[in-house]
């Protein structure tokens, strides 16, 4: 038997109640999912720039990504918030 302790943020987002309801459902899990790919990229040095009314649609492939890893090349750029990065060439600067 093995017990990992992880942060809670980074492993777990549960999804279990219907859409609309607030709490562990579809939207809270996306939201989830969108805060780590925003880590992701600010922790390998870039700026994630959200349009202000809107809600951040920021997500990383894992196909690129799947722990932050390779996202060097993002270091020093201010990136748009609502975008899907499917090729590390291919990223939205602001």
């Amino acid at each position: 038997m093995a017990i990992l302790e992880v942060d809670r943020k980074d492993q777990f987002s549960p999804l279990k109640n219907a859409p609309g309801s607030g709490v562990d459902c579809p939207e809270t899990s996306r939201a989830d999912l969108i805060a780590q790919c925003i880590r992701f990229a600010e922790a390998a040095g870039a700026t994630v720039q959200v349009p202000e009314g809107t809600d951040a649609r920021f997500e990383i492939s894992p196909l690129v990504s799947y722990a932050g890893e390779g996202l060097e090349s993002l270091r020093g750029k201010t990136l748009s918030g609502n975008q899907l990065i499917e090729d590390i060439e291919d990223v939205v600067t602001v």
